[in-house]
């Protein structure tokens, strides 16, 4: 136990934010599944993703705030301050991914959309479940589980990437090619955010292994 746990209780408060963060991800990622699903219908949902990136922010300005008042935190301040910027990111990048797929007018869905999508619940869930083992600092090894299977998905998804690439050039809809494009792009932009938060989250568990 470090000498400062002995003189003030830490500040519990960082953990209830984070995980309210990772919620607001989760349901971000579901919703976006939703649109990837449902196109060309399904674009009139992407209002509740800029909702969720509004409500996202204050959870990080909380963030901030706290930890500016805080004499005692749970992880080290460098760890929160590394933390809350890093799954604010994630949800940023799904607003604007989600407003390229609505904006766009895309006549439709295909594989592509719902695998990146999918990939993208899995690492939300990924990012919850290390938050939630996160909270007792004696879950290190689940924590770090966690974020290398993140890791993976990340993998994954620049797979994914480089194959969307080949199959845009199978369409002969140039207009389209472009639009699609930027949003495959954008989508691995998402899980390289993700990727960003797991970093962190393995850094913070070997630091407290």
């Amino acid at each position: 136990m470090r000498i400062r746990d002995l003189i003030l209780p830490e500040d519990r408060i960082f953990f209830t934010l984070f995980k309210d963060m990772a919620g607001k991800i989760s349901e971000a990622s579901a919703v976006l599944n939703e649109i990837t699903h449902e196109l060309p219908g399904g674009t009139e949902k992407g209002h509740k993703i800029r909702q969720l990136e509004h409500l996202a922010d204050e959870v990080t300005r909380q963030i901030y705030e706290k930890l500016n008042e805080s004499l005692i935190t749970p992880l080290e301040p460098d760890e929160i301050a590394r933390l809350a910027p890093a799954l604010d990111d994630v949800m940023d990048r799904i607003d604007r991914v989600t407003h390229q797929i609505c904006n766009y007018g895309i006549p439709g869905s295909n594989d592509l959309l719902k695998e990146f999508s999918y990939l993208m619940i899995l690492s939300s869930t990924e990012i919850s479940h290390a938050i939630d083992d996160l909270t007792t600092l004696k879950k290190a090894d689940e924590v770090a589980k966690h974020a290398s299977e993140t890791n993976r998905l990340y993998n994954l998804s620049t797979e994914l990437l480089s194959r969307s690439v080949i199959e845009l050039f199978r369409t002969d809809d140039l207009l389209l090619i472009i639009k699609l494009k930027d949003i495959y792009e954008g989508m691995a932009r998402v899980m390289e955010m993700y990727n960003d938060v797991a970093h962190v989250l393995s850094d913070i568990a070997r630091s407290h292994t």
